[in-house]
């Protein structure tokens, strides 16, 4: 302390002198509106460079996690059939009915019980209410609302969403529905207790809606029970995809959506 004090008295004049000369400096940008434009053209110029510097340090220790991601997508891509010069795409041994069409992740919410993403695609992509959005390791979720150049999906984060799927190696169907708990895991309902399933076994979309096609991955059972006094399993699945991570997506379109839903609304007349 006593060499803290000796300092402050040996400096005092220097100390005193830097101190109004700090004072004055920003004095003269707070009262000078050229001095004070330049001063945050130059410090917003600096900080937005350190950012940079930042940002591509970051990305240079990621480029593992990102090449791994680059591999998986660059997989998913060999089974396509053609991409379009406007980003549309066909895949094989998926239903023709489909079409996808590419797009990118701008917003995305995975903290709340009822989560919702926003994609950069719009009215003018053809993007429509009620159109499935996968990634290239699963199931994102489904649009709801629509501009001219983006859409907001209801993520397969959402408690309030259910999903058709199936038990790759039974076929029995089910429901997806997410507790609202852990990010990484979803719940499968109405799985018949007479079906054969185990720990590993992959679930798929079950195509039993206009939405998404048929056989597109989700996850795989993590583990599962059987209540008392009840027919259907509770079965807890691991998604494939980290949803929290993703940013490129693929729209899903059924070009006969409309005919199929004009038909079943016919049944609600009986």
């Amino acid at each position: 302390m006593r060499k803290i004090i000796d300092f402050l008295i040996k400096n005092v004049h220097k100390l005193t002198f830097s101190f109004l000369l700090l004072f004055s400096f920003f004095q003269v940008i707070n009262k000078n509106y050229y001095q004070n434009s330049k001063f945050n053209f130059f410090s917003n110029s600096t900080i937005n460079s350190i950012k940079e510097s930042a940002q591509i340090f970051s990305e240079y220790f990621d480029l593992k996690k990102t090449n791994e991601k680059l591999i998986i997508e660059n997989n998913f891509l060999k089974n396509l059939k053609s991409i379009s010069a406007d980003d549309e795409v066909s895949f094989k041994n998926i239903d023709t009915n489909f079409f996808f069409k590419a797009g990118k992740i701008i917003s995305n919410s995975i903290k709340f019980s009822k989560n919702f993403i926003t994609i950069n695609k719009g009215l003018v992509d053809k993007v429509s209410i009620d159109d499935g959005v996968i990634s290239d390791n699963g199931l994102i979720g489904i649009v709801n609302n629509t501009s001219s150049n983006f859409s907001t999906l209801i993520s397969i984060l959402n408690t309030d969403l259910n999903i058709n799927a199936k038990i790759k190696n039974s076929n029995h169907f089910g429901s997806l529905n997410w507790s609202g708990e852990s990010n990484e895991y979803i719940n499968l309902y109405d799985i018949p207790k007479n079906a054969n399933i185990k720990i590993g076994d992959t679930i798929l979309s079950g195509g039993m809606s206009a939405v998404f096609p048929e056989d597109i991955p989700i996850g795989k059972i993590e583990n599962f029970n059987l209540p008392n006094a009840t027919n259907y399993y509770e079965i807890k699945v691991k998604l494939f995809e980290d949803i929290g991570s993703i940013k490129n997506i693929y729209i899903v379109k059924n070009n006969f959506k409309e005919e199929i839903n004009n038909l079943e609304k016919l049944n609600e007349e009986y």
